[in-house]
């Protein structure tokens, strides 16, 4: 069972392959010239700011079998090659293999970034490509490139040397000569670091095809890594695959070049786990799903066609004149309905003071009588200051009174003194003191009558005061609540509880009415900002991937990044 599960499995794996070579030849040379058919807007652009394709070990559709690992893995798997070696050559074939297409094919397609890895071979002295096993030579792949870009005279190649192995100093030279007398005068030299990368028009009017980065400053065409940088994510994880390329991409200098590897590295636990599998359907496959996915997200513009420079201003201006218009707009109902809410908040105000006004008026009043009792018992202090003054008075005459008793006594006992001498004289006297006795009471009388009248009147006129103010007060304090009911229905024609509610339910859905459309309007902020943030935010650059135009999704890839340059 498990034999024939593996037929059927290989059997299916090799019918995908057929559909998919059949694929590729149907559509051979589609984007063999995407740089020339570029408009001319996009090409005044430094190669920075283009998304160009490109393959992850581009030279590794044609590797040799072998029972000996590369130099350019580590220690330990070459040790456990040396201790199996049948289980290895099965094994290194299947997960060394990442491009089943040659260079030629992958430039037809529209690749314009090849991924180079030699290893100088000291028994053949040659330069080959490698990755765990030996492929072809590094002449062979230069010499056709070189014919593709004469077939091509606009379009430009980047060759990135990334690794090489078991160089030394005339390695380097032999190198160096290769791609001169390959290549010539069509290899661009290393821009100032001062300034940007040069931009695809100034290439192509001065006949500039080639770009070569290389590790060592050879030559002026030899590009540093510093303009180029190429940082590897080494991970099986899509998300974090996804999370490596976004932040990489938002934080690279937008004038050099940079490459986002949209690779997975199989670990010796996926292989270990996978043993009949390959790298294909392993790894490539899952990690083009999610670089594919990753892209469609900065893809701002899905459409194929290619615009004109005064439609995509057009559009521009006709967008921003419309966000404006929308945000006049937004204010004008904010200010609307602010000034709806302020003039809401006034009457309630107005109708708050009225119905304040009521206790302020009794306050009045109440202040009013107080200042009236005040004033009462100021007159009462008066009176009684009065009084005690007349009394005073009353007393002083009083003394006078009894001095002037004392002084007759005196006399009238002189006189009867003298009487007793005179008998007549006495009498006579005696008859003056009667007379002067009667008549002496009758002028005191006379005085202090009108002032007991005066008191009276006074002592009157008091109480009666004392009276009407208590009168007011028990009026005053018996009022039925009736009469404030009135007032406030004078003042106001609504019941104040119904006003007050609707005037409550009035606010509390304009101010519903307002969170809802601040909320509406922080959306729309946030959706500008996202979309400038879109606009400014630095596009891919060069997104290398395995297994070029073999599945659909490396298809749609290579179709998005080209399409994004429009």
């Amino acid at each position: 069972m498990k034999f024939a599960k593996r037929r059927e499995k290989y059997a299916r794996e090799s019918v995908e392959g057929w559909q998919d070579g059949h694929r590729e030849e149907c559509c051979q040379d589609r984007h063999a010239s995407w740089m020339t058919d570029l408009p001319h807007h996009v090409k005044q652009l430094p190669l920075s700011k283009l998304t160009i394709p490109g393959s992850h070990d581009s030279g590794t559709s044609n590797l040799v079998p072998s029972t000996v690992a590369g130099v350019d893995q580590p220690k330990h798997i070459r040790d456990l090659v040396r201790r199996f070696p049948r289980i290895a050559k099965f094994l290194m074939p299947r997960w060394s293999v990442t491009q089943h297409l040659d260079v030629t094919k992958q430039l037809q397609q529209g690749i314009r970034y090849l991924d180079i890895r030699c290893v100088a071979v000291r028994e053949e002295n040659r330069l080959r490509v490698i990755h765990c096993l030996l492929g072809d030579t590094i002449r062979n792949i230069l010499l056709k490139i070189k014919y593709f870009l004469h077939m091509h005279p606009q379009e430009v190649v980047i060759l990135d040397f990334q690794h090489v192995y078991n160089f030394v100093f005339e390695d380097h030279v032999e190198l160096c000569r290769a791609l001169i007398t390959g290549f010539g005068a069509a290899l661009c030299p290393r821009p100032p670091k001062d300034q940007a990368v040069y931009s695809l028009q100034f290439m192509q009017d001065s006949g500039f095809q080639v770009i070569v980065i290389y590790p060592v400053e050879l030559a002026q065409f030899c590009w540093t890594r510093e303009l180029c940088p190429s940082p590897w994510p080494n991970t099986t994880s899509p998300a974090f695959l996804k999370d490596f390329l976004t932040k990489n991409t938002s934080a690279r200098d937008p004038n050099r070049l940079f490459v986002s590897q949209g690779i997975f590295t199989p670990r010796p636990a996926t292989v270990i786990f996978h043993p009949v599998s390959t790298l294909e359907t392993a790894c490539a496959k899952p990690c083009n799903a999610t670089v594919k996915s990753w892209l469609q997200q900065h893809q701002t513009k899905p459409s194929n066609q290619c615009k004109s420079e005064e439609e995509v201003v057009q559009n521009s201006s006709s967008q921003h004149h419309q966000i404006q218009q929308q945000r006049i707009h937004q204010q004008n109902e904010q200010q609307q309905n602010l000034g709806q809410t302020k003039q809401q908040k006034v009457q309630l105000n107005i109708r708050k003071t009225r119905q304040e006004a009521l206790p302020l008026k009794q306050q009045q009043k109440s202040q009013q009588r107080q200042q009236q009792d005040q004033q009462l018992l100021t007159q009462q202090q008066d009176h009684l200051l009065k009084q005690q003054e007349e009394q005073q008075l009353t007393q002083q005459q009083d003394h006078h009174l009894t001095q002037q008793q004392d002084q007759q006594l005196t006399q009238q006992e002189g006189q009867q003194q003298a009487q007793q001498q005179d008998p007549q004289l006495t009498q006579q006297k005696e008859q003056q003191l009667t007379l002067q006795q009667d008549e002496e009471p009758q002028p005191q009388k006379q005085e202090n009558h009108p002032t007991q009248q005066k008191d009276q009147q006074q002592a009157q006129q008091q109480e009666q005061q004392k009276s009407q103010h208590d009168n007011q007060i028990q009026l005053n304090n018996q009022e039925p609540k009736q009469l404030q009911v009135q007032e406030i229905q004078k003042l106001d024609p609504l019941p104040t509880q119904e006003a007050n509610l609707q005037l409550t339910q009035q606010m509390h859905s304009t101010e519903t009415q307002q969170r809802q459309d601040q909320n509406q309007i922080q959306q729309q902020r946030r959706e500008m900002q996202q979309h400038d943030q879109q606009r400014t935010q630095p596009k891919p650059n060069i997104v290398i991937t395995d297994f070029v135009m073999c599945s659909q999704t490396s298809i749609d890839i290579i179709d998005i990044l080209i399409n994004m340059n429009y």
